[in-house]
Formats: structure tokens, C-alpha cells, sequence
């Protein structure tokens, strides 16, 4: 397996995992669809991590919960997302059973929230995929609690970073939007294996039909997502006599590196702090820097604060 350099720069750096990443994340939501095609957006998936590291630690494990309105507040100062919008999410969460809700034993008016036990099941196998690709470690051997407790560490380290809360605006846009964390891992699955050093990297073979009966969306979703990452500079379609090849920024791909860069990295000390012994892939060799050739990408914060100002408000 091609290991990190941490002497080298740009998405090459992480460039094998991330194309691992992918692979994974397509291969998980197959496993877990009907889950994921409801927590389909990166503001979803926080949320339903910030309930499930709210609800173990030492203050709420004993009520079997914590305060909805409390989990609220910590989202709205976090950055996450607003009181109403929480709220709203985890009304929902509970309509289709993904969380439980119990009376306050010394309060019947306040009600506690906690993951229904699916949902559990779906980050614990979500746990371990991180654990296998920053690790190189087989994660099947490790029971339920210990990558509960694996999850619940990595993602109090994340909580506390504020560039893995807050990411970058590109970052925002794509996985943000119905469907983009998908769309992005089968874009990324196309890419060469090596970096090319070019500011557009071509994806050949992509098809949008194909990726909208494979994952469930409609077209229009997909094309809408490819149509705002064009708008924004983010992608681009590449003609060549009569195909059009999807191609995306170098330098988003750097962001998404670095992004996701930090999510292995923090799950590799997680791991190694539970198990006592340390990942194969040190977590250091995550630290990905961008490239000298940024300046001639046209996708830049800018940019995309230009043309989307509730981006960039977000």
C-alpha cells in the first residue's frame, strides 16, 4: 500500500486514502441506505455525532440521555447549525426511529435524547472503516464498546477544531448539499491514482445516470450539484469531440485531502490511545499542505464568497 510522505506537498499526500476513503464511504452507504439517504448532508452527520458523544459522556450516561435543548445550544456555538434547525433535524430522527427519547427521572418535563440502537450499529460501522483506512488495522476484532469509545474520542477532538466544524467554503458547498458526499467519493473514485500536478483533474468514465441509479437521486440533484461546483469553480466539463469528461479542481481536492485528513488523523490517535499501541500510518503523516500552484486554480474563497454569500455566511 502506497504510504504518506510528509515531506511531500499537495493531495498527493493523501491522495491513496482519500481514493480509499471513497471507495469506503459508496461501499457503507450500500450497507446502510436507508439511514443514509436521510442524514445525507455534512450538517446531518455532525449532529448525529454531537448527540452520540453528548449522550456517553459521564454526565448524561446515567439519565440514559441528554437535553435536546441543551445538544441545541452546544450545535448553535459550535458553529453546526441553529437552535430551530436542530430541533427540527432531530424531530425527524426520532419520526423514523433513529432516536429514542425518554422522560427526565427527576424532571418529566424535560425529555432526553439519545441514537436509537440502529443507529449505533451504523456508526460503529462507520468507526471501524475509519479505523481500517487510517490504520491499516483490522477493526473487526475490536468489540462495540471499545470503537464506540474509539468514535467518541476522535469526534471530541474534531469538536474542538474549529478548521474540521467550520470547513472550508468549497467544502461547505459540496457536502452541504443533498447527495454531494456522494457525488464527491464516485468523482474521487475516478480520479488517477497518482497526482498529475495539473489545476483540473479529469474523471473519466463518470456518468451522472449511472451514479443517480446506483445511489437512489434523482438527476436533476446531481446535475444541480455539478451545475453550482461549475458556477463556483469547482468543476469543470472538458470536451472532447463528442464526450464531455467531468473534471475537478486540484486545489478542491487538496481542501477535501486536508479536510478528511484531519478526520483519519484524529481517528489514528483515537485508536492508538484505546488499543495502546500505535497505528501503522502515523498520525502525523496526515498533515497535508497545499501546493505552490494554488494561484493558478481558479477556485479560490473568493470566489466562491462572490458568487455565494450564504456560503459564505454559513
Amino acid at each position: 500500500m502506497p504510504t504518506n510522505s510528509t515531506s511531500a506537498t499537495g493531495h498527493e499526500n493523501l491522495l491513496p486514502e482519500i481514493r480509499r476513503y471513497a471507495e469506503a464511504n459508496i461501499d457503507y452507504f450500500r450497507r446502510h441506505r436507508r439511514f443514509l439517504r436521510f442524514v445525507d448532508t455534512r450538517q446531518k452527520w455532525i449532529l448525529v455525532h454531537l448527540i452520540a458523544v453528548t449522550c456517553r459522556d459521564d454526565d448524561h450516561a446515567l439519565f440514559r440521555g441528554a437535553a435536546a435543548n441543551w445538544i441545541c445550544e452546544r450545535a448553535a456555538a459550535l458553529g453546526i447549525a441553529s437552535r430551530n434547525t436542530s430541533l427540527a433535524f432531530f424531530n425527524q430522527l426520532a419520526a423514523y426511529g433513529y432516536l429514542n427519547r425518554n422522560d427526565h427521572r427527576g424532571d418529566r418535563r424535560i425529555k432526553l435524547i439519545s441514537l436509537s440502537d440502529s443507529t449505533e450499529v451504523a456508526l460503529v460501522d462507520w468507526t471501524r472503516m475509519l479505523v481500517e483506512i487510517a490504520t491499516v488495522n483490522d477493526a473487526w476484532m475490536l468489540d462495540r464498546e471499545t470503537v464506540m469509545g474509539i468514535h467518541r474520542e476522535t469526534m471530541n477532538r474534531l469538536l474542538e477544531n474549529p478548521k474540521w466544524i467550520k470547513a472550508p467554503l468549497d467544502i461547505c458547498l459540496t457536502q452541504d448539499m443533498r447527495g454531494g458526499w456522494l457525488a464527491i467519493s464516485e468523482i474521487l473514485r475516478h480520479l488517477p491514482r497518482t497526482a498529475t500536478g495539473e489545476p483540473w483533474i479529469a474523471a473519466p468514465g463518470l456518468s451522472i445516470p449511472a451514479m443517480a441509479e446506483s445511489f437512489g437521486l434523482s438527476r436533476s440533484t446531481l446535475y444541480r450539484l455539478v451545475r453550482v461546483s461549475v458556477e463556483a469553480g469547482i468543476m469543470a466539463w472538458e470536451e472532447r469531440q463528442t464526450v464531455s469528461t467531468l473534471v475537478i479542481s486540484s486545489y478542491h481536492v487538496r481542501q477535501y485531502s486536508r479536510w478528511i485528513g484531519r478526520l483519519l488523523e484524529a481517528t489514528a490517535t483515537s485508536y492508538s490511545k484505546a488499543v495502546g499501541r500505535r497505528p501503522v500510518l502515523a498520525p502525523d503523516a496526515f498533515e497535508c499542505s497545499l501546493g505552490a500552484g494554488d494561484a493558478a486554480v481558479e477556485c479560490s474563497l473568493e470566489t466562491l464568497q462572490e458568487r455565494f454569500p450564504a456560503v459564505a455566511r454559513h
